[in-house]
């Protein structure tokens, strides 16, 4: 601890509200790329969604466009076999296309405030069920649960 701050009081207290306030912007800065990246999986979701409908039986639909993502951007981790079924299931799960019955109210935008391995253990959990989905979003946001939280989740 330098002398300013044992022996200045303001200088203490401003330090401290630097840090602060640097601890908020990096928390703010990862909110605003998580939330990003829920954006782009959702657009890649959609498409993965729209372009397996003229896939053909046996034509290893989700390998190819791994192999080719993989091919193009290979320091990229995203785009494993399982990642991009994932992404599949994470736009279908909540689109209000799959489920024009819901209306357009139901918070779109708070899916996209926690992370991606939350989501996948949701899906996991809620196996198609949006409302049950969106239920266990909202108390991660409200609450804070961790994937840990989730995955013990009765």
């Amino acid at each position: 601890m330098s002398k300013l701050i044992i022996e200045n009081k303001d200088y203490k207290n401003w330090i401290q509200d630097v840090s602060t306030r640097f601890k908020r912007s990096q928390i703010k800065a990862a909110t605003r790329v998580n939330s990003e990246m829920l954006m782009f999986y959702w657009s890649l979701g959609k498409d993965i969604s729209d372009k397996i409908k003229s896939a053909t039986y046996g034509s290893y639909f989700y390998l190819n466009v791994s192999a080719d993502l993989r091919k193009l951007l290979p320091d990229v981790k995203s785009f494993s076999v399982t990642n991009l079924k994932y992404m599949q299931y994470f736009y279908e799960l909540y689109s209000i296309a799959n489920h024009p019955q819901l209306g357009d109210d139901f918070g779109n935008d708070i899916i996209f405030q926690i992370p991606w391995g939350h989501h996948k253990q949701i899906i996991d959990k809620c196996k198609g069920n949006r409302d049950k989905a969106l239920f266990f979003v909202r108390e991660t946001l409200e609450n804070g649960w961790s994937r840990a939280v989730l995955l013990n989740w009765n």
